[in-house]
């Protein structure tokens, strides 16, 4: 077992919470965006919804510009002005002057705006809707929205390449069954021209959480950061990635298809939960910010290509090499051509680089780390109080904190990740036996509505933490890691349904909810919709056939999909054909239902 170590930058603020002293001037950075040709440097403060505008050197923020919510992206058009997308379903886009960094324009832009870029072909704004599940192209003089393109589930970054031409599309989630194989998440290809999804590049089996792409100056490759769940296995061990390894995918953007995935891991250790990816400048090196396990893992391009190039030729490129089909699951690999470069903080989520420089951000502990491009001369500014001052943050960092886990292998967000939320896959937990995979449950109310896991064999969801960090990550915890994470999974809150109009039921919502009062309403009762007992189902199957199910709370279940405790159903519309209303209602009433239950 892996005794939880308390890292030093935040020693200084938990003592400040106890001895009773408010922290102010919170400051969590989560992005880091260049403009100006690299001159200039900004940083988001996610705590205080804040742009921050660095000196040239780094050291001191000069300006500061404030939000409705938090910056989840940022671009800049040739005239120099900057647009930036701030979160919320109910998100912001906001037109800003490229020096005085003053608001020009601001108006609503979809369901949690995630990536925005200006395609010098089309002359337009691109921005991807992460809870429509669309990609908008928005003129900039007038700021309307030209065009809606439906895309993959939950997109959150995209790049241009083929002489801006095309739209690569990176999309958060699997969208099918739970049961399907392959299950892995799907990237789109847009074109800019026909404003239509030109083809579909379905990564490794098990490839879930996308967060990041990049490509190369000449954009000939984008690379793209993501998890390989080895879901079907049984989480007994976690030597050698045996449940989830941290891997980078390449693709060919000329063949516009899948080239290889690497592992960013070594054999003996994980490079977890791997979250932005770039091409420095001379693209020379591939640098990612593996948020979990505290480091940068830097790749030497140049000789990755090389060595791929060797590789499907037939060659043995590393002792560890059995084929070229079996590289995405080779944790040696880039052994030689790929270092770890520790940020000295917590949770390093976003990078960028200039010709001289790499920086990097802590989320956690309020740090923006600058490195030269041998990942030498470190020097680290603290840019205000660390989200760790509280102990909802402190819970936070935990949660997200690889460096729990036997080798760094994984956090507690591997398998739930975006706010605790799922990863739309099945996990054999040994909770309940062996050989009976049950779907991962959104931790989203779970301390409210025990008992916990999806046939309530956990009786509260502080004992499901508890076995969690011993059974899932292999460590040993102490009574502060466990309340500070129980904390951080009670103050999570729903986010509004996409499904609402202007906040409130649709027509056919309103008469899906009578269907539900009439049909469902038993089961799933009071604020959560659950009445917190388990009851024997007919749709149960194998070795789960007979067993008592939990009733899941409903709120929030729009983002939840796929659905039944073995994920067999991706729509809502199909789950309630299995575990539907008790009367008769017609195709058109299930519909209602549907639109109701996603509204919750």
């Amino acid at each position: 077992m892996k005794k939880i170590l308390i890292p030093v930058s935040i020693v200084a603020s938990i003592l400040l919470c106890t001895s009773g002293i408010e922290p102010t001037g919170t400051i969590s950075p989560d992005h880091l965006f260049l403009a100006d040709n690299g001159k200039s440097l900004f940083v988001t403060n996610r705590a205080g919804s804040e742009l921050l505008k660095m000196s040239s050197d780094g050291q001191d923020i000069e300006q500061r510009v404030t939000f409705s919510s938090p910056v989840n992206a940022m671009t800049q058009d040739p005239s120099g002005k900057l647009w930036v997308v701030c979160d919320g379903n109910s998100g912001k886009m906001y037109e800003l002057d490229g020096k005085r960094l003053s608001i020009l324009s601001k108006q609503e832009s979809g369901a949690t705006p995630t990536d925005i870029l200006y395609n010098p072909l089309s002359k337009s704004l691109w921005v991807t809707q992460r809870f429509n599940n669309e990609l908008w192209e928005i003129n900039p003089s007038n700021r309307k929205v030209i065009n809606k393109i439906a895309i993959g589930r939950e997109p959150v970054a995209m790049v241009s390449f083929a002489g801006d031409s095309c739209l690569l599309i990176g999309n958060n989630l699997p969208e099918m069954a739970s049961t399907a194989y392959p299950i892995a998440v799907q990237l789109d290809i847009v074109d800019v021209l026909s404003k239509k999804v030109e083809s579909r590049i379905m990564l490794p089996n098990g490839s879930t959480d996308v967060k990041s792409i990049a490509v190369d100056k000449n954009r000939q490759y984008a690379y793209v950061t993501h998890l390989i769940a080895r879901y079907q296995l049984p989480t007994n061990q976690l030597d050698r990635g045996w449940m989830a390894t941290n891997t980078l995918s390449i693709i060919d953007l000329k063949a516009k298809k899948l080239l290889t995935s690497v592992l960013l891991d070594t054999p003996q250790k994980g490079a977890a939960n791997p979250w932005t990816v770039i091409v420095t400048p001379d693209d020379k090196q591939i640098i990612v910010a593996a948020s979990g396990s505290q480091e940068l893992v830097r790749i030497d391009r140049i000789a990755l290509h090389e060595r791929l190039a060797k590789a499907k030729q037939g060659e043995m490129v590393t002792p560890s090499m059995k084929s070229w089909g079996n590289i995405p699951n080779d944790a040696g690999f880039l052994y030689g051509i790929r270092d770890f470069i520790p940020t000295k903080g917590k949770g390093p989520r976003s990078v960028v680089a200039t010709d001289n420089n790499i920086y990097t951000a802590n989320y956690y502990t309020s740090e923006l780390v600058s490195m030269d491009l041998n990942g030498k001369n470190v020097r680290t500014e603290v840019l205000g109080a660390p989200l760790a001052f509280t102990k909802v943050g402190k819970g936070d960092m935990y949660f997200h904190d690889a460096t729990l886990c036997f080798q760094n292998w994984q956090s507690c967000a591997t398998c739930h990740p975006n706010d605790a939320r799922i990863d739309g896959l099945n996990w054999d937990l040994l909770n309940d036996g062996m050989g009976n995979p049950k779907n991962t449950k959104t931790l989203l109310l779970s301390h409210q509505t025990p008992p916990c896991m999806v046939t309530g064999i956990r009786k509260d969801a502080e004992t499901a933490v508890r076995s969690g960090v011993k059974y899932i990550l292999f460590g040993e915890g102490d009574d502060e890691v466990y309340e500070a994470i129980d904390e951080y999974l009670k103050s999570l809150k729903p986010l509004p349904s996409p499904y609402l109009q202007k906040g409130k039921l649709s027509k056919n919502a309103k008469k899906g909810k009578k269907i539900f009062e009439e049909n469902c309403a038993g089961c799933h009762s009071g604020e959560y919709y659950t009445d917190k007992k388990q009851y024997e189902v007919g749709w149960t199957t194998g070795p789960d056939k007979g067993l008592k199910m939990d009733v899941p709370a409903l709120n929030e279940c729009w983002r939840t999909a796929p659905y039944l405790y073995d994920g067999r159903c991706y729509s809502m519309k199909d789950m309630l054909k299995v575990h539907g209303p008790k009367k008769p209602v017609t195709d058109q009433e299930l519909e209602e239902l549907e639109e109701y239950i996603l509204s919750l």
